[in-house]
C-alpha cells in the first residue's frame, strides 16, 4: 500500500472534514464572497463616477454664479457709463462738440467749415451727434489737436482722419476730421 492511502485510511477521521471545510469554504468564496466583492468594486466605481458628476456639477454652478455676477457687474458699469461718461440729451452733446473750438485755438489750427449730424441705430436708447470739421494748420498743431480730443475728459470719439485737398491761399494742411458724441435718447426723442 502506498502511503498516501495508509495515511488517508489511518486519518480519514481528521481529512474528511478538513477536505470538506474546504470544499465548503470554496464554496462559500464563489457563492457569496465573490460576489459581494464585485458589488463592492462597482459600488466603488459607481461613487467615484457620481464624484466626478458632482464636480462637473459644482463647476457649471460656480461658471453660472460668475455669469450672473459679471452680468450685474458689466449691468452696474453700463449704468455708471450712461450717468457719469456719457452727455444726458442732445443738448449737452452739441456742447461737448461746440469744446472743439476751444481744443482747435489751444493747438493752434484753424476751424473750417463744420457739419453736425444726429444719427440713431434702430431700436437704441443712444443716439450718435458727429461733427465733421475741416482743421487748417501745421503738422504738429494738428497732432496737438487730435491728441487733445482723445485725451479731453469728455466723451469724445475721434472716428476718422483724412487730408484734404485746400486753396492755394490755405497756408499749412487741410485736414477733415470726424469727431462723435453718442447721448441718451429721452421718450421724446431728444
Amino acid at each position: 500500500m502506498s502511503l498516501f492511502r495508509r495515511v488517508l485510511a489511518e486519518k480519514r477521521a481528521l481529512i474528511y472534514p478538513l477536505v470538506g471545510a474546504v470544499v465548503l469554504n470554496a464554496a462559500l468564496f464563489v457563492a457569496v464572497v465573490y460576489p459581494l466583492s464585485l458589488k463592492v468594486a462597482n459600488g466603488e466605481r459607481d461613487a467615484q463616477a457620481a464624484a466626478r458628476a458632482r464636480a462637473a456639477a459644482q463647476a457649471e454652478v460656480d461658471a453660472a454664479q460668475a455669469t450672473i455676477s459679471g452680468k450685474a457687474s458689466a449691468d452696474a458699469e453700463l449704468k455708471k457709463f450712461y450717468s457719469a461718461v456719457l452727455p444726458p440729451d442732445q443738448s449737452a452733446a452739441r456742447r461737448i462738440i461746440g469744446k472743439l473750438d476751444q481744443l482747435a485755438s489751444a493747438a493752434s489750427v484753424q476751424l473750417g467749415t463744420e457739419t453736425l449730424e444726429v444719427s440713431q441705430e434702430r431700436e437704441s436708447q443712444l443716439a450718435k451727434l458727429t461733427a465733421t470739421v475741416v482743421l487748417i494748420g501745421e503738422y504738429r498743431n494738428i497732432r496737438r489737436f487730435v491728441h487733445s480730443v482723445e485725451t479731453a475728459p469728455e466723451f469724445m470719439i475721434l472716428e476718422n482722419v483724412a487730408l484734404s485737398q485746400g486753396s492755394e491761399r490755405d497756408r499749412g494742411l487741410n485736414v477733415v476730421v470726424k469727431v462723435a458724441t453718442y447721448f441718451r435718447i429721452g421718450t421724446d426723442g431728444n
